[in-house]
């Protein structure tokens, strides 16, 4: 792999954790009384492969976790995407520091998932490339052993 490749490789399998809530985006879901649209600001902005192993992370939750001793609630019917650099989810406010454990988890998942990804995309990159080095050995092979003249 060149260092280009190897740097690319580093950088894209760097864990994504939540940061914040943005109060600045968080607002209220329209034509609701209780739900929000509440945004988590995330450490960088994830790739699109890594956002959607996050929402099949937070769908494959089971309805309790459990966490440090301690069981939690599954946000069953709480939707959750990726918004460049947020982390989205729709629930009433009251219900945030019951959600941001189990996001956590669901983050932590994920970046497990995207790093084993990363991977096999990796080493089958790899053996498409050593394919193609065999390939061109051959042609070249041929196109030495022809006359033109």
């Amino acid at each position: 792999m060149s260092e280009t490749n190897q740097n690319s490789f580093l950088e894209s399998t760097a864990d994504v954790r939540i940061v914040r809530l943005n109060t600045d985006k968080t607002r209220k879901t329209k034509g609701t009384d209780t739900a929000y649209q509440v945004y988590f600001e995330l450490s960088g902005i994830p790739s699109q492969a890594w956002g959607n192993i996050f929402e099949e992370e937070w769908k494959g939750l089971s309805s309790i976790s459990a966490s440090g001793g301690r069981q939690e609630k599954s946000p069953a019917g709480i939707g959750a995407s990726i918004d460049g650099r947020f982390l989205v989810i729709h629930c009433p406010l009251q219900d945030i520091a019951t959600h941001l454990p189990v996001l956590k988890k669901a983050v932590t998942a994920t970046n497990k998932t995207y790093k084993q990804y990363v991977q096999e995309q990796a080493t089958e990159q790899e053996r498409r490339d050593d394919i193609w080095k065999e390939e061109k050995i051959a042609v070249d092979g041929i196109a030495k052993s022809l006359r033109f003249e």
